[in-house]
């Protein structure tokens, strides 16, 4: 059982050195069905809420020539899948297509129930996803790659009103129907999970790498990565040598989603800092990230484009991974 054992992790190592070898870098930001959602609850004009240009990244002449060429994977939210106009989402998926680039969804992949989930964080129902599988699968799309929307802290950790407070097996026993959805559809699609990293989080690490092994054990598909959304003004460094090394160990890919705060005051603030952040990232080797997530949930900044203008979300880009030899 032990030389298994040993084996096993051979194969896992190798199959983590092949996946890994080249650094990924995803970009995502707000989307104008989030944007509208945000407008609508917080009554606040939707021309001062990011999303704005969002769709011109979809033209082919459009303004981030560098920085499209310089990812792998651009990120969706579950809400544009589902509600976009087949105009909207037609445009993403051939676009992305046109440049190389693979199209991934930011699951809500929690189900809701009777007894809890309703307005928490990371549930949807299940009509939600096998809709929008189906309208990308329609349009002759491929979802490629799945980044779960922190099931671990809403659905095991979080101890607020209508939170199901389900075991890390119950949480993996959950979201199998929804797996099992995109996995019919698009069979290579690999699997990811994205949790925070806080000062209320250094405990919880050994939790979420036993969500990893139930998940595998229970869906027959591996967790392909792991990615850390911090709060930047802790003390994060240490969690992620922690996460670096484990996750290494168990064959998962690490990343690190790179931001600004959702205190700053100006899209220039924001993007400097996103920046800054990633060039400490990039320049120590015991937290550097196997995938780099350029992204923003945050009104900031408000634009996308174009890429060579202070201040946008491309404008990051180009001033961090464009630069890079690659």
């Amino acid at each position: 059982m032990h030389g298994r054992a040993i084996w096993l992790g051979v194969i896992a190592a190798l199959m983590f050195s092949s996946a890994c070898r080249s650094q990924q870098v995803w970009l995502s930001g707000v989307d104008p069905v989030v944007a509208a959602d945000r407008a609508a609850s917080t009554q606040v004009p939707a021309r001062t809420v990011a999303g704005n240009d969002f769709m011109d990244l979809f033209h082919p002449d459009a303004a981030w020539q560098r920085s499209a060429a310089s990812i792998q994977i651009f990120k969706v939210s579950t809400q544009f899948l589902h509600r976009a106009s087949d105009s909207q989402l037609r445009a993403v998926i051939e676009d992305l297509r046109r440049r190389h680039i693979a199209l991934a969804m930011e699951a809500e992949i929690l189900t809701t129930s009777v007894k809890c989930g309703n307005g928490v964080p990371g549930y949807t129902t299940a009509a939600v996803i096998q809709k929008a599988v189906r309208r990308v699968s329609q349009m002759g799309g491929e979802i490629a790659y799945v980044a779960f929307d922190e099931p671990m802290t809403w659905g095991h950790f979080a101890h607020r009103a209508g939170a199901c407070q389900y075991t890390a097996e119950e949480v993996v026993d959950n979201i199998t129907p929804n797996i099992e959805v995109f996995v019919a559809a698009f069979p290579a699609v690999k699997f990811g999970d994205i949790e925070p990293v806080s000062d209320q989080t250094p405990g919880r690490f050994a939790e979420i790498l036993r969500f990893a092994e139930l998940f595998g054990e229970k869906t027959g598909r591996r967790l392909s990565f792991l990615q850390a959304d911090l709060i930047w003004q802790n003390n994060w460094k240490p969690q992620l040598a922690v996460w670096k090394t484990r996750l290494h160990e168990a064959g998962i890919a690490y990343g690190v989603v790179v931001d600004g705060d959702p205190g700053d005051h100006t899209d220039i603030q924001w993007t400097d800092h996103a920046v800054e952040r990633y060039r400490e990232l990039a320049g120590d080797p015991t937290v550097r990230p196997d995938e780099f997530v350029v992204q923003s949930w945050q009104p900031r900044p408000t634009m996308f484009l174009p890429e060579n203008k202070p201040g946008t979300l491309t404008s990051v880009i180009v001033r961090t991974v464009a630069q890079s030899p690659r």
